[in-house]
């Protein structure tokens, strides 16, 4: 019977998270603009969605939908002349935030560690009283 409250409650959370991403994507239809058209839905206990919607071209907009649980990532697209939302990207990220250094330009985190550590060195020089 448990089993059924748990399924009954992320049926429940999954229509709030539908009925957000249609009520964005008809203010964004109807000309609310992005900015008063955003939506977030955050759930708790360890099953946190987020979704936000947005521009997704110069001409359309969408959905932004992040599965923090699931470390995955998901990009819809609002069509208009359908009046549908078109999945165009699904990503994990879930191994590329265990990366340190990647496509990114000086400073590397290697480099910063190590002005951090340097600084923190000066600061402990300063601080130590001076002995006469």
């Amino acid at each position: 019977m448990g089993h059924l409250v748990s399924t009954g409650s992320a049926a429940r959370w999954l229509s709030v998270i539908l009925l957000s991403a249609i009520a964005t994507c008809l203010a964004i239809e109807v000309g609310l603009g992005t900015s008063s058209a955003r939506a977030q839905v955050t759930m708790s206990g360890g099953k946190d969605v987020m979704v936000v919607g947005g521009q997704i071209t110069k001409d359309s907009y969408g959905l932004y939908l992040v599965d923090l649980k699931n470390q995955t990532i998901c990009v819809y697209q609002w069509l208009p002349a359908t009046r549908k939302l078109r999945l165009m990207a699904a990503r994990t990220f879930s191994y590329d935030v265990q990366l340190d250094d990647f496509n990114a330009d000086r400073p590397t985190p290697g480099e910063v560690k190590y002005m951090v550590e340097q600084n923190l060195r000066l600061k402990n020089v300063k601080d130590v009283p001076a002995s006469h």
